[in-house]
C-alpha cells in the first residue's frame, strides 16, 4: 500500500510553491506603479476556541499567505491547502494603525492591527528550507518604519 501511495506524483500539492513562481504572480497583481520590496510566506495560527468546539479540526482554519511588501501598502495573497492562490487582499500603509512584532529564533510573529478594528496575527519563517519564503532583515525594517510600532 505504501508502495502504491508513494510512487504517486502528484504536482504542487501542500507547501510545493517555489519562490520563482510566488514572485511572479505577486508581481503580475501589483496595482500601477507599485514596486514590490519584498515578500515572505506566512501562517495565521487556528483559533484556540475552536479547538474546544470541532477539536483537531479547528487546524483547518489555518491561514496560509504570501505577504508582499511594497512601496504603497501590504498585499495578504491567500493560498490554498492545495498550494495555489485563492485571492489577495490590498492594505495601504495608512490603513493599518499599527503592527507588533514579536521575537522568535525560527519565526517572526507579527499583529496588524487595522483603523477598522480589524487584526490579523501571522507567524512568519526566519529559518527553513531553501524553498521556503523566509522574512528578511530587510523587510522587517521597512514594515517598522512604515507602520507604527504597537507597545
Amino acid at each position: 500500500m505504501l508502495l502504491i501511495l508513494g510512487a504517486i506524483d502528484i504536482p504542487n500539492i501542500g507547501f510545493t510553491m517555489n519562490n520563482e513562481q510566488a514572485q511572479e504572480h505577486i508581481k503580475q497583481k501589483l496595482k500601477e506603479g507599485d514596486t514590490l520590496i519584498g515578500f515572505f510566506q506566512a501562517v495565521s495560527p487556528p483559533k484556540l476556541w475552536m479547538f474546544f468546539i470541532i477539536g483537531p479540526l479547528a487546524t483547518l482554519s489555518t491561514r496560509m499567505y504570501f505577504l508582499a511588501v511594497t512601496e504603497k501598502g501590504l498585499y495578504f495573497h491567500k493560498w490554498s491547502l492545495i498550494g495555489n492562490f485563492k485571492s489577495y487582499d490590498f492594505f495601504e500603509f495608512d490603513e493599518i494603525e499599527n503592527v507588533k512584532i514579536g521575537k522568535g529564533i525560527l519565526q517572526r510573529p507579527m499583529r496588524f492591527h487595522f483603523k477598522n478594528d480589524r487584526k490579523i496575527k501571522v507567524k512568519a519563517p526566519l529559518k527553513g528550507h531553501k524553498k521556503l519564503a523566509k522574512m528578511t532583515l530587510d523587510v522587517q525594517n521597512y514594515i517598522e518604519n512604515r507602520i507604527s510600532l504597537a507597545r
